[in-house]
């Protein structure tokens, strides 16, 4: 076993991507709480072979909240305890908790002592927005152009390698790791790099799966924290930074959060609140269109974390309203965290926490904490601590640069009603998805179908009167989000549909 690392990390289960030396069609994930593996679990057996560069993408399930865990790789029946290739996380709670993750973007160089600076604060997993890399891979002909840089500029390097290896990642790219400067979806190597994506990184469910045509966008929940990392790379195209699909995804995750009393931790990989061409800026009219949609959807929850830019910026919401103003509005705080080690660089924005801090040069080190204040005795509330931080060149220094705290209420998380009970019985999989495909898990007699806009026009409407299991409708629809009516003889269900 050459190289690993963790992520999609739950309150019971993980992932870890580890690049083998040979083929094994025995190939396991074993986790224990204690570094001998004493009372070890096993993962289910996968195989590895070329097709892959020799990666293979390993999960657990079944594993305790707020545990610490060792893990290693076993193959045809030996581990490798090796104090190198040993690694180890904590397993989220299961509720609300208090905890504490590292951010940062643009890394030129992977065994930069910002990565122990970053480990020994032993946060609960590290967040990158983009540019892991500054590899610039973009080959639609040779993807070793695009493994390479993953194992040459980050698995490898002593440094990133023993802090990926004792905190669990959360990851989308922006240019520099996707296909080089200003990249978009017309670059050749759009197909490799999301292929390879797949191979090396360990990432949470991406929302519209695993063929390389979609985009890598991906969420996940955190205690009372959903976090919502938008592709803003690979999709992009002149006038818009998301196609309609990820568009109506996007707006579905924060009703989602909305609905069910969570923060949203929204990774917008480059600034809301620059200017430029190669920000929201340059997409004026789209960035206006998800303001008024966040403000005239009640979306009051929601903070901002950026890359892209070499420097640290906090802004406390007052500048980041960017609406036609039709709907009241909120604050949402912004954090730009940048550059790992990178020469600073400010593409514009005003930022109220004392203004922006550009890296000094690339020997110096920024990256950012975010501290979750979320104690079970007060369920009312939850609050947030920026944390901007700079290290000297020769390491030796670690400065507070800058710093914001805030407070929102949030209602007691939402349980199971009775009518998500009722929905359970039916289920649209997979979701998003091209044509309409409904499950059903009990024997249902379907008396019709109905599919109205999110504006509330109808848009098909088909009588069944059939018993079913499944139900499958090719539909001629314009992507977006839809809402399904299902009338059946055990009530009247409606689902959010994604169509692509």
């Amino acid at each position: 076993m050459k190289y690993l690392w963790s992520g999609a990390l739950t309150f019971k289960s993980v992932k870890v991507n580890a690049k083998m030396t040979d083929s094994s069609s025995a190939v396991q994930l074993v986790v224990s709480q204690d570094s001998l593996f004493s009372f070890p679990d096993y993962s289910i057996l996968y195989s590895v072979g070329a097709s892959t560069n020799y990666m293979v993408s390993l999960e657990i399930n079944g594993l305790n909240p707020q545990t610490k865990y060792f893990y290693a790789i076993q193959s045809d029946g030996i581990i490798d305890t090796s104090a190198e290739d040993i690694g180890s996380f904590t397993t989220f709670a299961n509720g609300p908790f208090s905890y504490s993750f590292v951010i940062g973007s643009c890394g030129i160089n992977s065994n930069h002592r910002v990565f122990d600076a970053m480990r020994n604060l032993a946060p609960n997993f590290y967040l990158n927005m983009g540019d892991l890399h500054y590899q610039n891979p973009n080959s639609g002909i040779n993807i070793n152009i695009h493994r390479l840089p993953y194992e040459n500029s980050v698995l490898s390097k002593p440094r990133l390698a023993k802090f990926l290896k004792q905190t669990p990642i959360a990851y989308v790219w922006d240019d520099h790791d996707y296909c080089g400067n200003d990249s978009d979806s017309s670059y050749a190597g759009k197909v490799n790099a999301r292929k390879v994506y797949h191979e090396y990184v360990p990432h949470y469910p991406l929302a519209f799966g695993s063929d390389t045509t979609s985009p890598i966008a991906q969420s996940f929940t955190v205690g009372r924290i959903h976090f919502i990392l938008t592709d803003l790379r690979s999709e992009r195209y002149p006038g818009h930074i998301m196609k309609a699909s990820q568009r109506a995804w996007f707006e579905s995750e924060c009703l989602y959060a909305r609905d069910h009393n969570l923060m949203i931790a929204w990774m917008s990989t480059y600034s809301w609140s620059g200017v430029g061409t190669d920000n929201w800026a340059a997409f004026s009219l789209e960035r206006t269109s998800i303001n008024d949609f966040l403000y005239c959807n009640n979306i009051q929850n929601l903070f901002i974390l950026s890359g892209d830019a070499h420097m640290l910026a906090i802004d406390n919401g007052t500048h980041a309203n960017f609406s036609t103003n039709t709907c009241p509005a909120y604050n949402y705080p912004i954090f730009q965290a940048a550059a790992l080690n990178q020469n600073g660089s400010f593409k514009g924005g005003i930022y109220s926490e004392g203004g922006y801090f550009m890296n000094p040069n690339n020997t110096f080190g920024q990256f950012g904490r975010v501290i979750v204040s979320d104690e079970s005795t007060s369920l009312d509330s939850i609050c947030i601590d920026f944390e901007g931080y700079r290290i000297d060149s020769s390491g030796a220094s670690l400065s507070l640069i800058n710093s914001y705290h805030f407070c929102r209420y949030l209602p007691p998380m939402t349980t199971t009603s009775l009518e998500e009970k009722k929905n359970a019985i039916v289920s649209i999989q997979p979701n998003p998805s091209q044509n309409l495909n409904v499950i059903f898990y009990e024997k249902t007699i379907l008396g019709s179908i109905q599919i109205f806009s999110v504006s509330g026009e109808l848009v098909f409407s088909k009588n069944i009167n059939e018993t079913v299991d499944e139900y499958h409708i090719p539909l001629n629809l314009k992507a977006g989000s839809y809402i399904v009516q299902f009338d059946t003889n055990k009530g009247s269900f409606k689902k959010q549909w994604i169509k692509l």
